[in-house]
């Protein structure tokens, strides 16, 4: 049975998808896999490891669909990819120098403890073998990976919420990242929350505002009725996801001058706001001298007004801080981690 050795394995896991890939000693991406979730918090443990098999599988049979490719003529490329598409891993050892999972879900030391076994019943299930394995919190190891051992801080704004931040002196503190059921503040699924809670609030005129976000907000979903939305909220079909669309629309509102999609932006820059400076307000790393800011996630890299007013705000308060935006997708960050 030959062997294959591989400089990095980097895995990006959270609560809705999953990323694998396979990468040379410069960082360049040589195969992708991808798979659902594997927050074991989300999905348990059991589909947890299934998904992180499947991720892992998959990258590995592009990197070696792609070796038995080389030098083929254009006619037979397609099959021959096809071929090794369904190889198995275990027909093949596979070794990597390192590995980096970086994967949500990791909030505890019984976290960690959880998901180090999943990590390791996945890669001796799959017959992979690797010299160093590093598990842990996604947003901890996109920020190494963008920040190295200097001062910064990471501020995630996407499905759900959170801060990282690092002295640069081995000091870590975070905040937020207590998920959609008691947190996640300023996030698109809090944003989506609120929008439908304003919704209700004009419905039953409780609030006065002058809102199209209702209107935008029905069409968006296909409803023809407020006791629609109300009836989906309740229902099978709802989502944390499709919450978190909704900031989207509320988005639209505000553009068009909505009061009421302007006031629950301007709640969530409030909302991010605090959760940075309680990272910040505490140490003097970041007060005395310039640190990194990296900022993450669907609001904060498509929401203008929020991104804007919270650079704003920390200018004025901190302007040492140095923005970081060579981070085109946190699994770039992550193999910056892999390879630091």
């Amino acid at each position: 049975m030959s062997k294959r050795r591989y400089p990095l394995l980097a895995v990006d896991g959270g609560g809705t998808k999953t990323i694998a890939v396979v990468t040379n000693e410069k960082g360049e991406i040589l195969g992708t896999g991808r798979a659902g979730a594997t927050n074991y918090q989300v999905v348990g443990e059991k589909q947890s490891k299934c998904a992180l098999q499947a991720a892992i599988q998959a990258a590995v049979d592009e990197v070696l669909a792609g070796l038995a490719v080389c030098g083929t003529t254009d006619e037979t490329v397609e099959k021959a990819a096809e071929d090794v598409h369904v190889k198995n891993v275990r027909d093949e050892d596979v070794e990597f120098d390192r590995a980096v999972f970086a994967l949500a879900g990791i909030d505890t030391k019984r976290d960690e403890a959880i998901v180090s076994n999943i990590v390791e019943a996945a890669l001796t299930g799959l017959k992979v073998e690797v010299d160093k394995v590093i598990v842990e919190n996604d947003c901890l190891s996109a920020l190494l990976g963008a920040t190295g051992k200097s001062p910064g801080v990471l501020l995630i704004s996407g499905t759900g919420s959170i801060v990282f931040a690092h002295d640069g002196k081995g000091n870590f503190i975070r905040a937020g990242g207590w998920g959609h059921r008691v947190g996640d503040e300023g996030s698109g699924y809090w944003i989506g929350k609120e929008a439908i809670r304003s919704v209700l609030k004009m419905y039953d005129g409780r609030e006065k505002t002058k809102s199209i976000l209702a209107r935008m907000i029905l069409e968006h979903f296909g409803f023809g009725h407020i006791e629609d939305l109300y009836n989906w909220v309740y229902g099978e079909n709802y989502s944390v996801d499709d919450v978190s669309a909704l900031s989207m629309v509320v988005e639209k509102a505000a553009e068009l001058g909505d009061e009421a999609g302007c006031a629950i932006l301007d709640r969530a820059v409030s909302e991010l706001e605090q959760l940075l400076y309680a990272v910040l307000g505490g140490n003097d790393a970041f007060h005395s001298g310039s640190f990194s800011l990296v900022l993450q996630g669907g609001v904060l890299q498509h929401n203008h007004y929020i991104r804007q007013k919270i650079l704003n705000s920390l200018k004025r308060t901190h302007p040492n801080l140095q923005l970081i935006t060579t981070h085109p997708t946190p699994i770039h960050n992550i193999i910056q981690r892999g390879l630091g």
